[in-house]
């Protein structure tokens, strides 16, 4: 929360790539997701997100990594709830191309109007003006020189 004004920052959606990061224990990226909890800054992680860096990166590691965000004071996880929200998911697939993991990424943060972020610039670029609104995304050029 901004202490001048009282705002709450703008949540982030994380998609797969980052979630399989922190999934393989990347150090750099696990340590700005917790600067980012530190300060307040919202953070929204798509369950079918999670179920994507689960399936990269099967041991009992990754799942408490991936349960430890979730934990986290300032993040929430968003599931598929109903129908309603299965079947806008179906139109985002069809409209964006993308696999269901990241689909539910853009399905969440085109109703939240939240921006993505992500490892992989480039493949939101390509589907940046699929939706009715645009989407937003912040890339983490290279973890591995974070902090």
């Amino acid at each position: 929360m901004n202490a001048e004004t009282g705002a709450r920052p703008t949540p982030f959606v994380l998609d797969s790539s980052v979630l399989a990061e922190v999934a393989r224990a990347d150090s750099g990226l696990m340590s700005l997701i917790q600067s980012w909890d530190a300060v307040g800054q919202p953070m929204v992680i798509p369950a079918l997100a999670i179920t994507a860096a689960s399936l990269d990166m099967r041991s009992p590691e990754a799942e408490e990594l991936l349960h430890g965000l979730e934990r986290m004071e300032n993040s929430m996880v968003a599931p598929l709830r109903d129908a309603d929200q299965s079947t806008r998911l179906a139109d985002v697939i069809t409209r964006t191309g993308l696999d269901p993991w990241n689909a539910h990424v853009a399905a969440v943060a085109d109703a939240s109007v939240c921006p993505i972020v992500t490892l992989d610039g480039s493949e939101w670029q390509k589907h940046a003006h699929d939706l009715d609104e645009r989407l937003h995304f912040i890339e983490i050029a290279d973890p591995d020189d974070i902090g």
